[in-house]
């Protein structure tokens, strides 16, 4: 299960490093054109990473790896992380997503940790989490609390902490053994009406080619969209890089998405069923690193 879990650990940090490349493109068509290598990670297309190179993060995998540094050091408090989140934040080069601009301006005007989440919807939020399931994969009801507080820090929507818990529960599961479209299915009857038909819709859509079948649900951020767009990745594809390509040149918000399907693809198939270039992200030692520092930390 270890192996398993750490292999969701970086096909989270992978799927948003492979998706920078064509990270916000709308247009497939343009991604098409493009000299993007599927094979490989690539510089941003778009304007939006300006300081952003082949092999770096998204501002969503720069957050993750500040959430897996605190926890190398120190038991998970939403209140200690905030401190940490706000200091990185405040000097921060890359893109300030609209849900980070609006916890920081919080922070900074003396609001406590749980008092500044926006009301986004952005499904970003959800991915970002894998480091605390990896640290905390042995006690499942400080797991959910923490990733319940992580998600509220700067998302404070039902639909985002449910879509957490969600997630949360597939990733065990799937590490544990469980199919992954039958957990996908059987682990959606505990929760909302909506949450059961975001994940109807994203089966529904799985015999279907991946750029329409993603246009159709939603490019966007928006966990009403993307949530589904997720499901329909993992129940189309098995392999995980079919899955990180096809998620890519469906364009949109991709690295929200290639987070969450490299997070569950991992634990599905452990760590032999990773790229070959896994380890080759810019912040690879760090990672290794963060991850020595917890491992020890439980051992």
């Amino acid at each position: 299960m270890k192996n398993r879990l750490e292999a969701a650990l970086w096909g989270a940090f992978y799927g948003d490093a492979y998706a920078l490349g064509a990270h916000w493109l709308y247009d497939t068509h343009q991604i098409s054109l493009s000299e993007f290598d599927t094979k490989t990670f690539n510089d941003p297309l778009s304007d939006y990473h300006p300081n952003k190179k082949a092999g770096d993060f998204t501002h969503y995998g720069d957050q993750m790896l500040w959430l897996l540094d605190a926890l190398s050091y120190e038991d998970f408090s939403v209140q200690q992380f905030s401190k940490l989140w706000q200091e990185k934040m405040q000097s921060y080069d890359g893109y300030v997503d609209g849900a980070s601009k609006h916890t920081l301006e919080a922070l900074d005007a003396g609001k406590g940790s749980l008092g500044c989440g926006s009301s986004s919807h952005d499904l970003s939020v959800v991915g970002r989490m894998m480091p605390l399931v990896y640290a905390y994969h042995s006690d499942m009801d400080k797991m959910m609390e923490y990733v319940k507080l992580h998600t509220v820090f700067t998302h404070m929507t039902k639909e985002l902490i449910e879509s957490a818990a969600y997630f949360n529960e597939l990733i065990i599961a799937v590490s544990r053994g469980a199919e992954v479209k039958r957990a996908i299915e059987e682990i959606a009857l505990a929760y909302s009406d909506t949450l059961q038909m975001w994940v109807k819709k994203g089966i529904e859509k799985s015999e279907e080619e991946s750029i329409e079948a993603i246009k159709a649900l939603g490019q966007s951020c928006s966990v009403e969209g993307g949530f589904s767009a997720v499901i329909y990745l993992l129940c189309r594809f098995s392999d995980f890089q079919e899955a990180m390509e096809a998620n890519v040149l469906s364009g949109g918000d991709s690295a929200a998405r290639g987070m969450l399907v490299g997070a569950v693809l991992g634990a599905a198939g452990g760590m032999e069923v990773l790229p070959f270039n896994y380890n080759a992200m810019n912040n690879a030692p760090l990672i290794e690193s963060y991850i020595k520092k917890i491992n020890e930390k439980q051992s």
